[in-house]
Parts: C-alpha cells; structure tokens; sequence
C-alpha cells in the first residue's frame, strides 16, 4: 500500500511540473504544412523532424524559458528566443529568396575565369577613388592607442561627431596561445569612446561612450566597430559584441544602446539585436571554425559592422555575415552582406528572406541615393572594387568602380543625400593598421576625401598670383634651405616647408559668398593649406598627394566664405605635419551669391524672403513653391546645417547661437542665398 501511494504521488507530481512546447509548421506563402523540418529545443538538446501535417511536440520539466529553432531546406531559419512552454504555436516559415548578387554569385563558382572577370562598369557618374590625410588633435598617430572602426560622422549643434573602438595597444596573438586570457586581436578587450571636432580635421577624444558589460553578459569581453543612427531626435549606436571566452568559435552578436544626445548617456538594450545564424555544425575533436560537419547560411559564425538607415519607411539593418567552414575561393575570402528589417529602430531585426544580398564586401559602407541604397564593396569577393546600387534595398547591380578605398569607411551623413550618386560619401573617417611598434598591430584614424572634378574658376574670379606675396617668414624658424619663408619662382612659389606663410592685400570689390580654389600640386602626404582673412582662420584645405611638385591642379575648399567688401590682409600658411608641403601657382576667390540669384537663375527661387527675420526657433521660405535643398553658414563661411524645405515647412534654428547667417537654397543648378539673424 505505500509503494502503490508512493508511485501515485510521483506520478502526480510529474503530470504537474511536466510542461510541452508544440505546434504547426507551415509555409507563409501557401499555408501548406511543412514536413521534415528540424526542430530544436536549445536548452535541453531536444530535436525531432516535423510530421506529414507539419507537427512538432517537446515535452520539458519546468516553465523555465528557452529557445526554439526551426531549420529546414529552401526556408529562412527561425529563431525563437525567450519562448515558455506553449501549445497549439504557429510557426510560418518564409521561402528563401534568390537575390540579384547571389544569381550573379553562382555564376562566379563556375570557374576562376569567372570569378576574376566580374565586368564592373566604367561610369565616370558612378566611379569613385579617395585620398587619405593624418589627423590633428587626439586623433594624431600614436602607438599607445588603437582607435578604429569609425562610426558614420554626423553633425549636431555645429560640432561633428564620431564613435570609435578604442583601446590601449597591446600585443596580439591572434589565437596563437591556449590561454583564454590572452588579447586576441585589436579589437579584443576594447570600449567604444567618441569625440568631436569644429573642422572634422582636429579632434578633441570625449571619452567612453558605451564600456563592456558586466561579467556573464552578452558584451563582457569586448564592444567595437559602432555605427551611429538618428531619428526623430533619438540617437542609436548600433556595435559589435563578443561574451568571454574569446575563442576561434566564438559567435559575436550585435547589439544596440540609446540616448537622447550624442553626448549620452547611452542605455544598452537588454539583449542583442543581431545573431548569427545559428544552422551550422562544428566538428567535433576540433577547436578550428574551419572544421565543420554543416557550414550553415552565409552568416552561421558571424554577424559583423552593422550599419542602420531609414528607408522605406522601415529600419534596415545592413551587415555583414561570416560562415562556418568558410573557404576560399579563387584566393578569395567568402563574405556576403545580409539585411534585417523592422518596424522600431530598436527592433524586433527580423532577416531578409533574401539574403545573402552580395557577393563580395568586407566592411559596410551605405549610403542613400535617388530613392535607393548605395554600396561600396571593398575587399572579399568577386566583386571587390565596385559601386553598387539597389532601387528596393536588397538587389543590387554594379555601377562603377571603388578605388584607392581606405579601411572601414565611417561616411558623412550629411541631411541630404545630394544629387549625384558619389554625394553620400564625400569624406569621412576610416582607419589604418600599423605594423610597427606593436606586435599584432594597432590602429589609428585617419580622413579620407572624395576625390571630385573641379572646374576651372570663371573669368569674374578675383585671381592671385602665389609669386606676388608682399611678405613671407616660416612661424617656427623651420628654413632647411635658407629661405625663411617661401621661395618665388617664375609660375608660383616652392620650397615651402611646415609653417611657412605668405601674405597678399587683395581688394574684395562685393560682399558676399566665396568660393576659394587653389592651383597647387604635392608629392608629399600630410600637405594642407590655411587661409587667414586679417588674422581669422576661414578655411583649412588638405592637399591631396599627387605625385609631383609641378602637376599644378585645382583644389576647391569645400565651403563658402562670406566675405564683406574691402581690402584685406589674406594669409595663406602651410600647415600640414609634413615638412615639406606643397608648390603653388595661384589662388582665386569667386562670388557666389550677392544675396540673390546664381547666374544660372531659375524661376523657383525667385522672390523669396525668409521670415520671421529675426527669429528665434524657425524659418521660413515666403513664395517657395516646391521643395529645395538648403544649406546654412555663418560668416566665417563654416557649415553649419543644411536638409530640404518645401513650401509652408519650417527650419529650425533653436540651438544655433545668436548671430548673422547665410541660407544657401538650391534647386537643380540654381542657387540663392538670403540673410537671416538669430536672436
């Protein structure tokens, strides 16, 4: 009688504290069941193949959550996270979908010849190469930090922004040892810092901005390679993590954190955004993530340099994937990007049924253009070295050719996506990886600029001649070739070393914007050229290398300069780091705008006015009839806002500080500028 008591109450307490997971399989599209899909119950090693009518059924000891995963042929894999015993689940796969670069990718594996022979289009409209400059302030090269993985730039309140992984250098091992411990790579044990510059040339480092997490979490070992995304006054860092032990297998995440400023505080989502998927098979007896029983999708090991645009109405979360067992093909690294998509910036992620969406592409470099998503696709692939563009997001075609493209690109988001396919990524930052000094390597950042056609300046530009200088001295007594300052010659001056200036009297006959192009050439790296107007810094220029002292070519500052009329003393000083700069020809200033028309002239901007003048918040365009792009300076010609404004819509100008500023508003190939005070 006590064992028949005994075995009831056992019996009973395991019908209480037995709890099932169970459901349906079925495919989205067609409603119809889906059998012989793999399904996995994570936490306690579970599998079992679905039925002939798509049902599967666990049975589990405790209510505890855990994670299914439903992996079956032809169909995007789902992973369920954070799910309670449940019955009666309806589990809707979707069917994978072939993309335009994947199409192309199979033709690549056909054969070497293939591969190699990728036929990227020559479009000069499409085409794009960059030259590269050492940065000023904290950003200067310096082994005793790495700093890398530049974030896109944005600009807030007249500064610009950029978030970074950051660390101090140390060695390397890349997985070279048996201790856990042991720093793996750069970005191994790192924190993501941030910094601002006034110029986006001198840097001033702020300070950790998101810091690994506490022991045990998802992030505790390592954060790195940020990108940063705003919307609707809300700003999103988007990052790569890694969990303790970093080991050959280790599967990173991507993660998010958030904050209403760019100077934080930043709050982290408690879970990650972004996983690999997770259909792959290691092979046992092996610690190597080149052994592997079943590689899995193109992103099973893992999910790396998340960047996040607004498009479509929807958050696209592009990214690139590293599989398991990944090989090389025809010499070449196999990495493809994916996307995922959601309704919130903070998600639920949820994977494109397209993917993988191209064929090569170490490092994410996006931008939007024309309604659509721009690419670069640097390194890894048959692809390498092209232009890419997609008119829905996910299938995109070749359009021109990427050279001379520095490492991880960090864009300008500038609030207009300009009218050329190359204006969304007219400068930025990226890194360098040094060899020297430290073994395994370190980083530091560096400016990269897109290189662009200059016109000629027009026969109404004020020209100076770089021979008619009225004075010269070198501000630091720098003269290695016993020329205290510049040297004239027949076309211009040479021998101009760091720190050398020239100054010229130069009559400025109207007041308003100016253009200034120089007609210069340098062999050498680390060449810039300033201009002072009576002693106040009004541009500072890099001078790209171009392999010669005497191939003279027009470098165009990248702003106006509001300049009033009369005479002046204009300084021009080589102030670049490297001790000898540049030769110059000449120099000119162009009038853009008298507070009216461009010559070019288009009846949608005639007439207009800005109102209220003075204002203290907005801005408004009287007799705008359509949209147009504008830009806001202040009279030191710097840049300080620009974006679309329409008819009856507002710019907002609160945070600026109290001053006189110029509104540049362009339309096609017209433009008008209008002054405005905020009080």
């Amino acid at each position: 009688m006590k064992l028949f008591n005994y075995l009831l109450i056992l019996c009973c307490t395991f019908q209480l504290t037995a709890q099932n997971y169970s459901g349906t399989i079925t495919d989205k599209s067609t409603g119809a069941f889906i059998e012989g899909a793999l399904v996995t119950l994570v936490e306690t090693n579970q599998q079992i193949t679905t039925t002939g009518n798509g049902q599967f059924s666990f049975s589990v000891t405790d209510n505890s959550p855990r994670t299914l995963q439903i992996n079956k042929a032809g169909y995007v894999f789902e992973d369920l996270r954070s799910l309670t015993p449940t019955t009666n689940i309806d589990i809707q796969l979707r069917v994978k979908i072939k993309s335009t670069a994947t199409s192309r990718w199979e033709n690549y594996l056909s054969s070497c010849t293939a591969y190699n022979n990728p036929n990227i289009p020559d479009d000069v409209n499409w085409n794009v190469t960059f030259t590269e400059t050492n940065l000023t302030g904290d950003f200067a090269p310096d082994a005793t930090y790495t700093r890398r993985d530049p974030s896109a730039v944005i600009q807030h309140n007249g500064l610009y922004y950029v978030w970074y992984t950051y660390k101090l250098s140390e060695t390397s091992t890349y997985f070279g040892t048996n201790d856990v411990n042991d720093n793996v790579f750069p970005w191994d044990y790192c924190d993501i810092y941030f910094a601002t510059s006034v110029d986006g040339y001198n840097w001033d480092e702020q300070g950790v901005a998101v810091a690994r997490g506490a022991s045990g979490r998802f992030d505790d070992r390592s954060v790195f390679t940020p990108e940063i995304f705003e919307h609707e006054n809300k700003f999103y860092l988007i990052y790569q993590a890694v969990q303790h032990p970093y080991i050959e297998r280790v599967k990173n995440t991507v993660a998010m954190a958030v904050a209403d400023s760019p100077n934080g505080p930043w709050t982290k989502l408690e879970s990650p955004i972004l996983r690999a998927t997770d259909n792959g098979i290691w092979a046992t007896n092996s610690t190597s993530r080149l052994d592997v029983i079943e590689k899995g999708d193109f992103d099973s090991h893992k999910v790396h340099d998340p960047c996040l645009m607004f498009y479509n109405n929807k958050f696209y979360l592009y990214y690139k994937g590293e599989r398991m067992g990944e090989e090389r093909y025809c010499g070449e690294r196999e990495i493809r990007w994916g996307v995922a998509i959601a309704d919130q910036p903070t998600g639920p992620y949820i994977k494109s049924e397209y993917n993988p969406i191209t064929t090569s592409g170490h490092e994410v470099s996006v931008w939007q253009y024309n309604n659509g998503i721009a690419i670069i696709q640097k390194l890894d692939g048959p692809e390498r070295g092209s232009v890419q563009f997609s008119t829905d997001g996910v299938n995109f075609e070749m359009k021109g050719t990427a050279t001379h493209v520095p490492d991880a690109l960090g864009i300008f988001r500038s609030n207009t996506e300009g009218t050329t396919p190359s204006a969304g990524v007219t400068w930025g930052l990226a890194h360098q990886l040094n060899w020297d000094q430290v073994q395994g390597g370190w980083m530091h950042l560096k400016r990269f600029d897109l290189v662009q056609e200059v016109n000629e300046p027009s026969s109404d530009a004020i020209i100076i001649e770089a021979e008619d200088f009225e004075a010269t001295k070198n501000e630091v007594g720098y003269a290695p070739n016993g020329y205290d300052g510049v040297h004239a010659n027949a076309t211009g001056v040479d021998h101009v070393n760091r720190q050398d200036w020239m100054e010229f009297t130069v009559y400025i006959p109207e007041t308003g914007m100016y253009e200034l192009t120089y007609l210069i050439s340098t062999p050498s790296d680390n060449a810039a050229v300033q201009m002072q107007i009576d002693g106040q810094i009004v541009a500072n220029t890099t001078v790209p290398n171009n392999g010669s002292w005497s191939n003279y070519e027009l470098l165009k500052h990248q702003s106006l300069i509001h300049i009033e009329s009369g005479v002046y003393v204009i300084r021009i000083l080589a102030n670049g780091s490297n001790d000898w700069q540049w030769n110059m020809d000449k120099f000119y200033l162009e009038k853009q705008s008298a507070l009216g028309v461009y010559p070019q002239g288009s009846d949608v901007l005639d007439d207009l006015y800005v109102y209220p003048n003075p204002s203290k918040s907005f801005l408004y365009i009287g007799n705008l009839k359509q949209s147009v792009n504008y830009k806001i300076y202040d009279l030191l010609g710097r840049h300080v806002s620009q974006g679309i404004v329409g008819p009856k819509k507002s710019v907002e100008i609160t945070n600026f500080e109290e001053g006189q500023y110029v509104l540049m508003l362009e339309y096609k190939k017209a433009k008008q500028s209008l002054m405005f005070i905020k009080a």
